[in-house]
């Protein structure tokens, strides 16, 4: 499925629950939040960042303000209809990054707070 297809499916959806994996929770601690990778996020809006390409998600968690993370960095539920979707974007997204990585990226200087920002 096509990032672009599963922008659109995504958008049916919508809310949605989801978990983060580390950069999402590195994030969320660095707002104040107490949050591990079974605090439950919701998804609210979907877009597509014009200069990567990649999914991003518009999050929030019960009482705080929202928050931009990648697709590539939540987890659906087992159980959600495209839970399997995700999962290979997600596997895509990492595979791509890897490459990317290991040509050009001097990963001392890099941190990935650099990706997220507050809305």
């Amino acid at each position: 499925m096509s990032a672009q297809s599963l922008l659109t499916e995504i958008k049916k959806h919508l809310p949605l629950r989801a978990y983060g994996n580390g950069p999402v929770l590195e994030l969320m601690r660095a707002m104040g939040l107490h949050a591990t990778k079974k605090t439950p996020l919701s998804l609210s809006g979907v877009y597509r960042d014009s200069e990567s390409g990649e999914i991003v998600c518009e999050v929030s968690v019960e009482g705080s303000e929202k928050f931009s993370a990648a697709l590539a960095n939540l987890k659906l539920d087992i159980t959600h209809p495209l839970y399997r979707q995700v999962k290979n974007y997600r596997d895509e997204v990492a595979n791509a990054l890897a490459e990317e990585d290991s040509s050009n990226v001097n990963s001392q200087s890099f941190s990935m707070r650099n990706l997220y920002g507050k809305k």
